[in-house]
């Protein structure tokens, strides 16, 4: 597969300005326990883990010997999100009723 530097560096970019925002957010929320705070953080977690893959995929750094660890740590961390976003709805939708 071709990589297309350009492209993947426009990526890396994009990535780091939405680590900065999500940084922000979570900054500027007013508690830990605040639903904005605990999303920014996962979400920052986010793409800081997606910055190695890019440096890969344009050969800075080489994550052929743990790409099989990655991919099961992706699938463990999506499934805690979907149960945090799971679990907060559920009490949104209880409190207002």
């Amino acid at each position: 597969m071709d990589v297309i530097v350009p492209v993947e560096l426009g990526i890396l970019s994009g990535v780091l300005v939405a680590l900065i925002l999500f940084l922000r957010m979570a900054l500027s929320a007013g508690t830990v326990k605040s639903f904005q705070f605990q999303l920014a953080a996962f979400l920052s977690v986010w793409a800081i883990s997606e910055i190695p893959r890019v440096l890969d995929s344009i050969g800075v750094i080489n994550l052929g010997s743990i790409s099989l660890y990655g991919m099961m740590l992706h699938t463990v961390s999506m499934v805690l999100f979907a149960i945090f976003i799971t679990y907060r709805f559920s009490r949104f939708v209880m409190l207002k009723k």
